[in-house]
């Protein structure tokens, strides 16, 4: 397959990292064109298991076979690649999210855009921008709902959809902050967990969490920024503590402002749903589901009219 001598360039995920008494060792390496190869490294160099890399390697002799020597690897992340490429790498190698990076991206900065509060557009716009690259690639959780690639930023994006249909019909809520309070109410789930493959949560994760990091943080830029003293950050950081409403989910106060209220409602919506519709997808027309966790563990039956 290979030949002696020729450079071979190529994306792949690290699949096997094995052990070797030489100077170089053997991982076993799934390429972007869906073939298993091995690669030998040299032993002081590492590389992470279930992580993409851009491989340069060549063709060499390794006894009488020919394995492919890397010449140099990088990270995806640190790779300058086109958001389409990224997108199309990401759906291959692991699960992602069914909605483009780049139409997520476009959708939510068009709302950030138009933000009409000074101090809402400020400080939505710092920590969006700041926490832009890994938020478009992170799970919004290990399982349960969008537990794969980009899944906190797809998550994030179908609640701004369902928010424009509740300003619809309840158009004396503020806009503004329903719309900021999604973009931030999770962000922080970027430092949740230990990678944007994310199959592991951090000690700081387990130990404080999203939603007291993320008043934190909001609480930090607008010191940052000189808003520390508005009422717009109050009430920001009252729709971060209050989005999961149940103390034994990590909320400290309910909702005590409507668009905290609508923000909760929309959540509970968007990733409860998801996951019904997840489950729905993998049985048969005139079956029922497997007990559904996120929904008191009841069975759904997927009718003649579905989708």
């Amino acid at each position: 397959m290979f030949e002696l001598g020729q450079k071979y360039n190529f994306y792949g995920k690290v699949m096997q990292i094995n052990d070797s008494t030489y100077e170089t060792y053997p991982i076993t390496v799934l390429t972007e064109n869906n073939e298993s190869v091995i690669v030998r490294i040299k032993k002081e160099e590492s590389l992470s298991l279930n992580k993409i890399y851009y491989f340069k390697t060549e063709g060499i002799t390794f006894k009488e076979k020919i394995h492919l020597d890397v010449l140099d690897y990088t990270k995806i992340s640190e790779c300058k690649i086109s958001d389409d490429k990224r997108d199309e790498l990401m759906k291959f190698f692991y699960n992602h999210a069914p909605v483009s990076t780049s139409e997520i991206e476009k959708d939510i900065e068009k709302i950030i855009s138009e933000i009409k509060n000074p101090v809402i557009k400020a400080i939505t716009e710092k920590i969006y921008f700041d926490k832009k690259e890994d938020f478009l690639l992170y799970p919004a959780a290990t399982k349960y709902h969008h537990a794969y690639i980009s899944g906190l930023a797809y998550h994030t994006h179908s609640m701004l959809k369902l928010a424009k249909g509740f300003l619809d019909v309840y158009d004396w809520l503020n806009d503004d902050l329903l719309y900021s309070g999604i973009i931030l109410h999770d962000i922080c789930k970027i430092s949740e967990f230990d990678s944007f493959e994310g199959s592991n949560y951090t000690v700081k994760g387990k130990l404080i969490g999203h939603i007291a990091m993320g008043v934190s943080l909001l609480d930090q830029v607008a010191r940052d920024l000189g808003y520390q003293d508005e009422e717009e950050v109050m009430l920001l950081q009252h729709i971060l503590i209050s989005h999961h409403y149940y103390g034994n989910f990590g909320s400290p106060k309910k909702p005590n402002i409507a668009e905290a209220l609508m923000i909760h409602f929309i959540d509970n919506i968007d990733s409860k749903t998801c996951v019904l519709g997840e489950e729905l997808e993998v049985v048969e027309t005139g079956d029922l589901t497997s007990p559904i966790g996120v929904l008191d563990r009841e069975r759904y039956y997927k009718h003649k009219l579905s989708k």
